[in-house]
């Protein structure tokens, strides 16, 4: 165990020597200085595509939200004019749906003419209107009013039912 400070080593009568070889020999002394200079270098090119990757990404994300913002701009367009389009041929249906043009229309084009009081033929129709609901339907309705558990039990009443 090296203490701080100091130049003892631990378990030994003998100073540590804190000899460096690169302060005494020049040349050594150069090719360290080459050495941390270089080290330098590589982590300034390193931090600079750090920087230039970071900007591409941030400069690929607005590309990104331009693009989808005009395609939202195109589709918005689109739409109206659809919708246009739909107003137009909607009040168009209506002009041909009216019925004096179709009156006008039946009687030029296809020579119909209004029935005559022999070829009119009257046909009873019931007042009263019902509708029948089938016990399925009415049994599903209060199954689900019951909740789960109460369906689930259901569903074990009819499968024993089949079994017995």
């Amino acid at each position: 165990m090296i203490q701080k400070g100091s130049n003892y080593v631990y378990g030994t009568a003998a100073e540590k020597i804190e000899y460096d070889v690169y302060e005494h020999n020049q040349v050594l002394k150069e090719k360290k200085i080459r050495r941390n200079n270089a080290k330098i270098k590589w982590k300034a090119v390193f931090g600079i595509l750090v920087v230039f990757s970071l900007c591409l990404v941030l400069m690929y994300r607005y590309a990104l939200i331009t693009e989808m913002s005009l395609t939202a701009i195109r589709s918005e367009k689109e739409y109206n004019e659809i919708k246009n389009k739909n107003s137009r041929l909607r009040v168009e249906i209506e002009k041909q749906t009216d019925i004096n043009t179709i009156m006008k229309i039946a009687e030029e084009k296809l020579n119909m003419q209004k029935p005559e009081k022999n070829q009119i033929v009257y046909i009873y129709v019931p007042k009263n209107d019902y509708t029948v609901v089938s016990e399925d339907y009415e049994n599903k309705e209060e199954t689900l009013n019951k909740g789960m558990l109460a369906a689930l039990l259901d569903k074990v009443d009819k499968f024993a039912s089949i079994l017995y």
